[in-house]
Formats: C-alpha cells, sequence, structure tokens
C-alpha cells in the first residue's frame, strides 16, 4: 500500500527543523570554530551528515519495501508538519517544488541497501538522537526540487557509480 507523496511547506519544515535541531545542538561556539580543534567539532558533524546521505539514498529508493517506507515517512512529515505549519501558526498549505525520485542502478540499489546495514547495525552507538536526525532530514528534502539538485542527484550518481564499481570488482 503506497502513502500519497507530495511535497508540501509542512514537509520542508520538517526536514529543516531537523537540521536546525541538529546545527544548535552541535554548535560549539564560535571561538571553538576558529581555534586550534576546530577539525574535531566539525568531526561530531560526520554521524548527522552520513545519516543524512543514508535518509537521502532511502528516499531515492522507489520500489520494495524501502521505498514503499520512504514513501510513509514523506506523508508522515508532510502531516506533522501540515499540522504545525497550517494550525499552529496559521499558515496557508502550499505545495513546495518537488523533482521525481531518481533512479538507482541496480549497483546504486546494491549500495544503499549496504548503507542500510550499516546504519541499522548503528543506529542506537554513540550520537543517537543526532543520527534519527540527519535519517529524517535527509528522507525528507532528498527529494525537494532545490535539495535535489545539489545534493540527492551527486548523491544518486555516487551510489551507482560506487556500485558499479563494487559489484565488477567482486564479481
Amino acid at each position: 500500500m503506497n502513502a500519497p507523496v507530495y511535497y508540501t511547506i509542512g514537509t520542508l519544515l520538517i526536514g529543516f527543523s531537523m537540521l536546525a535541531w541538529e546545527i544548535a545542538d552541535w554548535y560549539p561556539g564560535i571561538k571553538a570554530l576558529t581555534g586550534k580543534r576546530k577539525l574535531h567539532y566539525l568531526g561530531q558533524l560526520l554521524p548527522f551528515v552520513l545519516t543524512w546521505a543514508i535518509g537521502a539514498l532511502f528516499t531515492l529508493c522507489v520500489g520494495g519495501l524501502a521505498g514503499v517506507l520512504g514513501k510513509w515517512m514523506i506523508w508522515g512529515s508532510t502531516f506533522v508538519g501540515d499540522a504545525v505549519y497550517q494550525y499552529g501558526f496559521g499558515g496557508p498549505q502550499m505545495l513546495a517544488p518537488q523533482t521525481a525520485n531518481l533512479v538507482l542502478t541496480p549497483g546504486g540499489l546494491f549500495m544503499a541497501i549496504l548503507s542500510f546495514v550499516v546504519f541499522y547495525v548503528r543506529h542506537d552507538k554513540g550520537a543517537t538522537g543526532s543520527k534519527w536526525r540527519g535519517f529524517l532530514s535527509g528522507g525528507t528534502l532528498a527529494l525537494s526540487a532545490g535539495i535535489a539538485r545539489w545534493a540527492a542527484v551527486p548523491l544518486a550518481s555516487a551510489a551507482n557509480l560506487a556500485g558499479v564499481w563494487f559489484t565488477a570488482v567482486v564479481s
């Protein structure tokens, strides 16, 4: 059973809220970011960035269980985001620009599955809140037109290329 998938301002609200939450939670101050340990502080964002990419790949899967769950994730985020935007603050319902699902080749799907396995194994280790915020933010923002241009298209292309390379080396 597929969920109706369309992007509204509420969907983007959830994705950008998770992104803003992560940055606000992480931000160590300007002094720390210009000091000697700036790479240490920037490295703390790595779990969020990696799970953002995994969430985006999850949404880019068009078929199977991952595709259905990705569509349900977008639908749920749209429902909650619209409720907050419209009923919480009185905003109008607005559709947001959306791009179509990008096609992952069999090699790209192979790499997506491997990344899901890594996420599943590591989801309860380390900064768990950061990982879930990254997954939800990436999953909800991956198909919006502005984000897809800069992040999802290169991510899908990289997954497809890595999958072709990996499966060719292993075979």
